[in-house]
Formats: structure tokens, sequence, C-alpha cells
């Protein structure tokens, strides 16, 4: 399995890019993106962000249980 702090690190990288990606061609770009292309990153973020959430909690809760 994968080291925890490995995949929060991932995970903080992926929101990291799509955000970084939103700042780019998101809705205040010179030349944004379609808003199919913007949606989709949102979505990404947030579930991104929603993984990440509960996996903290499942640590939490395993080193618990230990």
């Amino acid at each position: 399995m994968t080291e925890p702090s490995e995949m929060i690190a991932w995970l903080d990288r992926r929101i990291a890019s799509a955000v970084t990606w939103l700042d780019n061609f998101g809705h205040r770009s010179k030349k944004p993106r379609p808003e199919g292309e913007i949606e989709t990153k949102e979505y990404d973020i947030a579930r991104f962000e929603e993984i990440k959430a509960a996996y903290v909690k499942a640590l939490d809760r395993r080193g618990k249980a230990a």
C-alpha cells in the first residue's frame, strides 16, 4: 500500500494542478477554455478534496483503533 504521506502529497499535487489550470484557463483568463472543460476541472477539484478528506478521516480512525 502507498504510504499515507505520499498519498496525501499526491492528492495535494493533483488539487494544486487543477487549481493552476483554472487560474490559467478558467473564467477570468484572457482566453478561457470552453465551459465544459472548466466545469470538469471544478468537478475534479471537488472530488479530489472529498477523497482527501475521507482518506485523512480513515487514517485517523485507523490510528485510534491501533
